[in-house]
């Protein structure tokens, strides 16, 4: 509990004791001593709903809605989210290495890592109503206390069954930072947004203006992933670009518009040369340190800038309900809608520029679990503006 917290707690318990000696004094004399209990009562409760949700704030877990807590292991809190908090399938990530959960303490399954995240991820079958996530790191064993809700309610978004569940789960995570706890109705894979598109439409121009004649692509089955192929083919056709595959031969810019599994492996392909590329161009929902980290000359567009005061409050917001994992588009579009703040503005294309330390062997943090509140996008270096892009 922060200071600002204790504060507000104390003040309604002052306010509400002096309520109750003023209208017990004036009241008696021509009411009982309930009535007066009772109007001292309704006073402090609406003072403490006043206080106790902030415009903003992270939003109270409902049953059937994403949960954002903890457990204490080896003497340590350790964050733990479970998405959607629904009977039957649900992802629970733990921010811890080797973490493991599940329904019955001793047969707990291992979790591992993802692309684009930084904590340990296992998929958990959790029954309808109250019950309990048994988790286990370190040593230690655990439970966290959940309300999945009745029996029959909407499933798990497919897509957080598969590669794109951890981003699914990083918007999840948001929308509850923002103020709101539903169930996610979707994932972001599930469609290609507007605002995407248009950034990606941009990048190409971008590219043709400097006069490249050919780019390679990486896509991937998802709705999101094959609308935005045919959006990077088309812009691509209309400028007299070809769209090749990538290879180790062909050095010429590489446009990424698959998922975070899909694009982690071709940032490390270029990293180690499987692939050449003349700069790896992101979508947008790429952006999260752990495909930013490696040396594979990254350009992303974006219509925010992640050192702004907004992205810098969700990442710490982010840090202090998570700590452990790093902030992604995902989280931050989700957490701005909840806020209603999301709103169109010009892109620019970006660059990640990762701070490498001699003798690491590596860049300062490339993506692993992280102990510390995340205030960063990149830890490891920063994300910088290189260029404005125009509309399309």
């Amino acid at each position: 509990m922060n200071a600002v917290l204790v504060a507000a707690v104390a003040l309604t318990a002052a306010l509400a004791l002096g309520v109750l000696l003023l209208l017990r004094t004036r009241l008696l004399a021509r009411r009982s001593a309930a009535t007066a209990y009772f109007a001292a009562a309704a006073v402090c409760a609406a003072l403490a709903g006043s206080l106790g949700a902030p415009g903003g704030g992270a939003a109270v877990p409902a049953a059937g809605g994403p949960v954002l807590g903890s457990v204490g292991l080896g003497g340590q809190r350790v964050p733990v989210l479970v998405v959607p908090n629904r009977p039957g399938y649900n992802l629970v990530a733990v921010a811890a290495p080797g973490a493991s959960a599940g329904t019955v303490r001793d047969r707990l399954a291992k979790g591992g890592p993802r692309p684009g995240s930084a904590l340990t991820w296992v998929p958990v079958e959790l029954p309808a109503g109250p019950g309990r996530v048994w988790v286990s790191a370190g040593g230690a064993v655990a439970p966290l206390s959940v309300d999945t809700g009745r029996a029959g309610a909407a499933p798990a978004p497919a897509a957080l069954r598969g590669a794109d569940g951890p981003e699914c789960a990083s918007a999840a995570a948001g929308s509850v930072l923002g103020g709101r706890a539903e169930p996610p109705a979707g994932c972001p894979s599930d469609a290609l947004a507007a605002a995407d598109a248009a950034a990606l439409r941009e990048t190409v121009a971008f590219l043709a203006g400097r006069g490249t004649r050919a780019v390679s692509l990486v896509e991937d089955d998802s709705p999101r992933g094959r609308a935005a192929a045919a959006e990077v083919r088309t812009a691509a056709a209309r400028a007299g670009i070809s769209v090749t595959a990538p290879d180790a031969s062909s050095r010429r810019p590489l446009v990424v518009t698959s998922g975070w599994a899909g694009a982690d492996a071709a940032v490390h392909d270029v990293e180690v040369g499987r692939t050449a590329a003349e700069g790896t161009y992101l979508a947008p929902w790429l952006l999260t340190a752990p495909l930013l980290s490696p040396s594979a000359g990254q350009l992303i567009p974006l219509r925010y800038a992640p050192s702004s005061p907004a992205a810098v409050e969700y990442a710490a917001a982010l840090g202090e309900r998570l700590p452990g994992e790093v902030p992604t588009a995902a989280g931050y579009e989700a957490w701005r809608a909840a806020r209603g703040t999301a709103g169109p503005a010009p892109a620019k294309l970006y660059a990640a520029a990762v701070l490498y330390v001699p003798g690491s062997g590596g860049p300062a943090a490339a993506g692993g679990h992280h102990h510390g509140a995340s205030a960063n996008w990149l830890p490891s270096g920063m994300v910088v503006p290189v260029a404005a892009l125009g509309t399309t």
